[in-house]
């Protein structure tokens, strides 16, 4: 997954942006491709970092791998084009390819953008910046420049790409972290900020990257679980806070929610006094805070209770995966744990 450091690092090389358009019934539409990079200047650049580490460093970005025998040609791009020194031609060639498998991948439903296509350095070491920026439907844009040398200006995109207000539908990055196929940092992140879906980034963004999800939703799951449980259990002294948190913990694994973020859960749920243990906590096991795509069918035991009740209306709820603690007799039931909480 990129890192901060990563991110920090960036510098923008090279730039070079594609009009990928509607699908229409019957075709007729194609990409309006650039023939050479953009000309952008060091403001410009520094903003364009400053649009992905605010989102590759958002809840939002999960990160990604590539997937073994994918049809998308994002991966055998990234790897030709961090492979080396950076060659022009070989750099506008592969964007283009990538602009029109991107069309390949439209459907009617999918909106229609700019592909950004950005060489960079991170930490030192060769990096690709895939965007998919927003463009008005029906907006006109035209490439400028002598034929076989044409392409946008950054003069007529500063109102579609330097903006505030400007939204990048998609990103992703890969860094390279060696001299394998695979051996790549990535993430990838849906930037809509209104509504946010795993599934349109597996069906849409992911099937064009050519990538999978780093983590698959059912381990991210319960490896954050089962460690926020012995956080709970090893660190939590107050038997209250205990309680508390282990509520809020089975209530958000139990919600419809398809996702869950770690960042959110220790901000709404876990005392101020708690919260930097809890990060260091999940740090120490490897688990990241960053937004993930959840998958109870590993802990459904452990979030199911039994309720058992007495003659005389009593009422004792336990996790089903933890009934040793009730100890039911001839005369009476035994409970083998401590008060917490009364309510």
């Amino acid at each position: 997954m990129i890192t901060k450091d990563d991110l920090a690092t960036t510098t923008i090389r090279h730039v070079i942006f594609h009009d990928v358009p509607d699908k229409v019934d019957g075709g007729g539409n194609e990409p309006l491709l650039s023939d050479i990079e953009t000309t952008v200047d060091a403001s410009q650049r520094d903003h364009l970092s400053t649009k992905l580490t605010r989102v590759l460093n958002s809840t939002k970005a999960f990160g990604v791998q590539f997937t073994p025998n994918t049809a998308s040609p994002v991966p055998a791009q990234v790897r030709q084009l961090t492979a080396g020194n950076h060659n022009r031609q070989r750099f506008i060639d592969g964007s283009r390819e990538l602009a029109n498998y991107l069309f390949e991948q439209h459907t009617k439903a999918t909106s229609p953008g700019l592909l950004c296509v950005i060489n960079a350095v991170a930490s030192g070491s060769p990096a690709i910046v895939l965007m998919k920026l927003e463009r008005e439907r029906g907006a006109q844009l035209a490439l400028s420049g002598r034929v076989g040398q044409q392409t946008f200006a950054m003069s007529v995109l500063n109102d579609l790409v330097l903006t505030d207000g400007t939204r990048l539908f998609k990103t992703a990055m890969f860094v390279r972290s060696g001299n394998g196929d695979d051996d790549f940092r990535g993430s990838a992140c849906e930037g809509q900020s209104s509504v946010f879906s795993s599934d349109a980034i597996a069906k849409f963004w992911m099937r064009f990257l050519g990538c999978s999800f780093l983590i698959v939703p059912r381990v991210a799951t319960e490896r954050f679980f089962k460690s926020t449980l012995d956080f709970i259990s090893d660190v939590i002294t107050e038997p209250t806070i205990k309680a508390e948190i282990y509520e809020h913990l089975q209530s958000q694994m139990k919600s419809n929610a398809r996702t869950f973020a770690p960042q959110t859960f220790i901000q709404d749920y876990v005392p101020e006094d708690y919260q930097q243990l809890y990060r260091d906590h999940l740090e120490s096991e490897r688990i990241p805070l960053a937004q993930f795509r959840k998958d109870v069918c590993d802990i459904e035991k452990s979030l199911e209770r039994k309720l058992f009740k007495t003659r005389r209306g009593g009422m004792i709820s336990v996790p089903s995966d933890a009934e040793d603690i009730i100890e039911i007799r001839e005369e009476d039931i035994l409970v083998k744990d401590q008060v917490a909480k009364v309510k």
